[in-house]
């Protein structure tokens, strides 16, 4: 009785599984071209590099196709959804071998190619609705493509706006190399060099009568292209700073030094400069630019320098 009831159970379980494998329905021919396009896609390293996020979607198309077949939907659902599995699979492997050949693909233009994915997505899965499941579906499509769409048009716009900001920024640019060689011509002309303090601009003893700290009328000319540079661009602080030989006392020549510091000063006042723009210091021959052992050189050292700020700030001085 018992080896009976056990070939009962046998034969049972026998007919069960083949009842099952009898009910397990064969993959339609789309679902099979389908997950040969989407494996070609996954083997091919740029396609994963370049366009991973269409091939997720062409990945999760055929998930959904393979669940279908497992469930035992309608074949032609199945075959709609496999359909577009295929199509995101191609459209994922056109991006990545153009991105690939020359990369000059721009965002908007992938992005209109995704649309273009979409769309003959949702009009393929529209052609072959036959359930409401699938008509579902075509509507998600939709709405996936007219998103896409819509990304795409902002992805224009955006494009736009940085043309728009380029060329922006290279009239900017233009202007700002204009106005660098205007500085760069007007420095010229006034002879000035660069140092860590500023551009300067030596003034020699030209300026003054031996002895004396009244600006000679003839130095007009010199301080006149001073001012007019510092009329011309309005937020530069100048510090002009007056030089003397070692011929005289130390407060001597101080004195005299900061006198005609002043005295150019006012000139410069004179001439349209504000006094608020402008510091000055007197050194007399305690900074000598050549040794005070020639009459040259000591011509040299009475001078009035004038140190002109590169930016708004004031110069520093030497102490």
């Amino acid at each position: 009785m018992k080896n009976q009831t056990t070939l009962t159970v046998s034969a049972l379980l026998t007919t069960l599984i083949l009842a099952a494998c009898a009910t397990t329905q064969a993959p339609p021919p789309a679902l099979v071209e389908a997950r040969s396009t989407v494996r070609s896609a996954e083997l091919d390293a740029t396609v994963q590099t370049q366009a991973p996020l269409e091939l997720k979607k062409a990945t999760d198309s055929l998930n959904r196709a393979n669940a279908l077949l497992d469930k035992g939907e309608p074949l032609a659902e199945v075959s709609s959804v496999a359909y577009v599995a295929s199509q995101q699979a191609k459209t994922a492997m056109a991006i990545a071998k153009a991105k690939a050949n020359d990369g000059a693909m721009s965002a908007a233009e992938l992005e209109r190619e995704r649309v273009r994915s979409d769309m003959r997505a949702a009009e393929a899965q529209r052609a072959r609705a036959q359930t409401g499941a699938a008509q579902q579906q075509t509507a998600m499509a939709e709405q996936r493509a007219s998103g896409a769409e819509q990304r795409a048009t902002g992805a224009e716009q955006r494009a736009t706006g940085a043309e728009q900001q380029a060329a922006v920024a290279q009239a900017s640019a233009s202007d700002a190399q204009q106005r660098a060689a205007e500085l760069q011509k007007r420095l010229n002309d006034l002879q000035a060099k660069q140092t860590e303090r500023g551009m300067l601009v030596t003034l020699g003893d030209v300026l003054f009568e031996s002895g004396r700290a009244e600006v000679k009328p003839g130095a007009q000319n010199s301080l006149g292209k001073l001012a007019d540079f510092l009329k011309q661009y309005p937020t530069r602080h100048i510090l002009i700073e007056g030089h003397t030989d070692n011929i005289g006392s130390a407060s001597y020549n101080e004195g005299l030094s900061q006198r005609r510091a002043s005295a150019v000063e006012s000139a410069l006042k004179v001439m349209g400069v504000p006094a608020a723009r402008v510091t000055t210091a007197g050194y007399g021959k305690e900074y000598p630019v050549a040794a005070n052992t020639t009459d040259t050189n000591r011509a040299l050292n009475r001078r009035v320098e004038v140190y002109i700020a590169d930016n708004d700030q004031p110069v520093k001085s030497r102490r």
